[in-house]
């Protein structure tokens, strides 16, 4: 991860946050010197704490611990730290709280903007479980304020403004900041297209044949097979380039760079493996292309076992001639002479294997600069898939549950209703809602609660992945189910297996064990709703009338439900 961003947004933020603590120091001086009733040792702590929090600044501004994230998260929340602890010792009195509240709500934006985009769950749950009381807090004491403490409202409205518009101007630049490292990744990658050395080397190549074919007379049949395999090896390489450029779906883009291999150099097999996570992928994902029978299962097989295997042994390329068969056992059948193995990525972040294998003996004995621009741009396209699947995933998940959100669902949703009427097939929508969960939040807390959300939402998304279909937080505690394809007949155990898998669940927070259930509307097209624009509604609709029948159920719509009903 570039980390350059966020130090940079810290250290620019730290010329306001000293303004900020003049204003505060300010405004107690005043309340001090105003009010018979301010005690001397209050307005001493807040001098303390204030002093305590620059002191802190001055560190991370002067010294190389603004270059460690950790170091930088460990001082941010020090001081998130320090200002609940001052916010505690002025609890319930009327003087300095709000500013107090305001450099808390800095603090916590400043932790979160410290923060990696992977723990982006656990920020904003940090800022929701301690950002929100503070807000109201903060509005409760305003409320409370009598007329003639203007002067001191005035200083804490301003303190507030001024944290607020620092914060926000903080976050926007750190957005721009990520947009222009998506935009150097790009002209990075233009610039390596523009000065690849593969593509010139074929290009001298073609000179030097030409050249050889006017001074030494070389056989023009063998001139014309060099320059017709240089030319295809540039034409494949401009088609694999200007699919990258367009694409950032790998699988698509390893179909493409295998197919224009196999096309121009006409090999044994040609295989790609990338290992999960590596761009947001939940699973490993094979690309293998070969005409001969069963060896791409043999080849996948073996993938990520010899991918570990060169990773412990450190080694980045393998080429296999003698001792072919002892080395790849499962080649000892098969008519295969050469094989080049070769580490995609380097050392600690290599992500996956690149394996090629023909008859021809001896055949990667000669120059390998094709394969090697190839890969190349096989890396390119990974590092910009990772970016934008990135940027993808923080606009499509939801925040506490990371699976789909609601406005990414309606897009998937939209594109499967339009698939299943195009191919006039089916669909079934199931919407279901926790049983009591206000219950649940008033009992053991928000935060139990949030975990009994995630829960389900984890128990849902494995379920329904199973049968091809997509899950979303819809809203609070409902969710809603999609299965394309499946008539109510099958969606129906389908769902009562996600049913009885929710209900067995228990949710083990502090000293409690906290059990589940769920209410669960099921409808389908076109068996019961013969308008695809009302799957939701309908299961909407059966979703209520379980709740309003006893909860802890799955109804399955049968097309007497009316709105009225419910």
């Amino acid at each position: 991860m570039n980390t350059e961003p966020a130090f940079e947004l810290q250290k620019n933020g730290m010329a306001m946050h000293r303004v900020i603590y003049i204003v505060f120091f300010l405004q107690r001086l005043l309340l001090q010197f105003e009010s018979k009733d301010i005690m001397l040792s209050k307005t001493i702590c807040i001098l303390v704490f204030l002093v305590l929090c620059e002191v802190i600044e001055e560190i991370l501004y002067h010294t190389d611990c603004m270059r460690s994230l950790t170091f930088l998260r460990v001082a941010r929340y020090t001081q998130c730290l320090l200002a609940t602890v001052m916010l505690a010792f002025f609890q319930g009195t009327m003087d300095s709280g709000i500013m107090i509240i305001a450099l808390l709500l800095m603090f916590i934006v400043d932790f979160f903007l410290s923060m990696e985009v992977s723990d982006k769950t656990k920020a904003v749950l940090y800022l929701a479980g301690v950002g929100c009381p503070v807000v109201i807090v903060v509005f409760i004491r305003m409320a409370m304020r009598s007329s003639d403490q203007w002067m001191f409202l005035f200083f804490d409205m301003l303190m507030l403004l001024l944290v607020l518009i620092t914060e926000a101007m903080k976050l926007v630049e750190y957005v721009v900041k990520k947009d222009d490292i998506i935009l150097d990744e790009r002209n990075r990658f233009a610039r390596i297209v523009e000065k690849n050395e593969d593509i010139l080397n074929m290009q001298n190549k073609l000179k030097n044949t030409n050249n050889q074919l006017n001074i030494q007379k070389l056989d023009l049949q063998r001139a014309n097979k060099q320059i017709k395999e240089a030319n295809e090896e540039m034409k494949a390489q401009a088609v694999i380039m200007h699919y990258i450029a367009s694409s950032f779906e790998v699988p698509k883009i390893s179909n493409q760079i295998t197919d224009s291999i196999m096309a121009v150099k006409k090999l044994g097999f040609c295989a790609v493996y990338i290992k999960e996570n590596v761009y947001l992928n939940k699973h490993a994902n094979y690309v293998i292309k070969t005409n001969i029978g069963q060896l791409q299962s043999k080849i996948k097989d073996q993938m990520e076992s010899t991918y570990l295997e060169m990773v412990e042994q450190r080694k980045s390329e393998v080429v296999l001639y003698e001792n072919l068969k002892e080395e790849i056992p499962f080649l000892q059948d098969v008519n295969i002479n050469s094989v080049y193995i070769k580490l995609l990525g380097t050392g600690d972040e290599s992500y996956g294997l690149f394996m090629i294998g023909d008859e021809r003996k001896n055949l990667f004995s000669e120059s390998m600069s094709f394969y090697n621009a190839i890969i190349a741009q096989y890396d390119i396209a990974i590092s910009n898939a990772k970016i934008y699947n990135e940027m993808q995933h923080m606009a499509r998940k939801d925040g506490l549950t990371g699976i789909n959100n609601r406005i990414y669902f309606n897009e998937l949703f939209k594109e499967s209703v339009g698939r299943m009427l195009a191919a006039n097939g089916c669909m079934s929508v199931a919407l279901f809602d926790i049983d009591k969960f206000k219950s649940v939040n008033d009992t053991y807390g928000h935060l139990a609660g949030d975990e009994v959300i995630k829960r389900i939402a984890s128990v849902a998304e494995q379920c329904i992945d199973k049968y091809n279909g997509f899950v979303c937080r819809y809203g609070g505690e409902e969710f809603v189910a999609a299965l394309p394809n499946r008539k109510l007949e099958i969606a129906q155990p389908i769902i009562e297996e996600l049913f009885e898998e929710i209900c067995r669940q228990v949710v083990h927070y502090n000293e409690w064990d906290i059990g589940m259930s769920v209410s669960i509307g099921l409808t389908a097209y076109p068996e019961v709703c013969k308008n695809p624009d009302e799957l939701l509604k309908r299961a909407d609709w059966c979703m209520y009338y379980a709740k309003e029948h006893g909860r802890h159920q799955v109804n399955v719509d049968d097309g007497s439900i009316e709105k009225m009903d419910v």
